[in-house]
């Protein structure tokens, strides 16, 4: 991460490679300090839980959707509105769904997010803890600082994560050859 937070140029530039910073963070931090961040990362990403398990909930919703010929189109199974013999297509599904889910994880997970990259793109002089860095974004910027460019994140969370996710349960019905969903 602080290889891509430096913007000099030229001579300017802190880091020359991965390999600089490696040496760096063990210089600084011993043998265990390429490793720094990790419990920040492992932190937030503890919250995939909610992408995947959101995803699941989402996509049996649609499932349990039938096309209407009426807006809004899709109607709840057994409603006398729903046509029964048609149902949303897998892949349609695997977009929304996958779209939902990526804005669900990114709603509950976007605080830790930002205190995870600002404890890894802080300097090393007095560095602050990962826990304290919670109470020092509370204390520096108030609540709106565990939110600060959360907007285009969330923006672009849908069309990103939708995608990965059509393109990944596309790839494995290619793999086991239910090519007609």
């Amino acid at each position: 991460m602080r290889l891509q937070m430096q913007y000099a140029t030229g001579a300017a530039r802190k880091y020359k490679g991965p390999f600089d910073v490696a040496r760096h963070l063990t210089k600084t931090y011993g043998v265990f300090g390429i490793w720094h961040g990790l419990p920040a990362t492992m932190t937030q990403r503890s919250f995939f839980f909610l992408l995947w398990g959101s995803y699941n909930v989402y996509s049996e919703w649609f499932r349990s959707l039938r096309v209407s010929p009426a807006f809004p189109y899709f109607a709840r199974s057994g409603s006398p509105e729903a046509i029964e013999t048609r149902k949303m297509s897998e892949k349609l599904i695997n977009f929304l769904a996958g779209g939902m889910a990526a804005n669900t994880f990114w709603c509950c997970c976007y605080p830790v997010d930002v205190v995870k990259n600002r404890f890894m793109t802080q300097g090393d002089v007095n560095p602050i803890p990962f826990r304290k860095m919670f109470a020092h974004v509370f204390r520096t910027e108030g609540i709106s600082g565990f939110f600060r460019g959360f907007v285009p994140t969330f923006i672009r969370s849908f069309p990103t994560n939708a995608s990965a996710i059509f393109v990944w349960e596309s790839t494995v019905r290619l793999i086991k050859n239910e090519t007609r969903h």
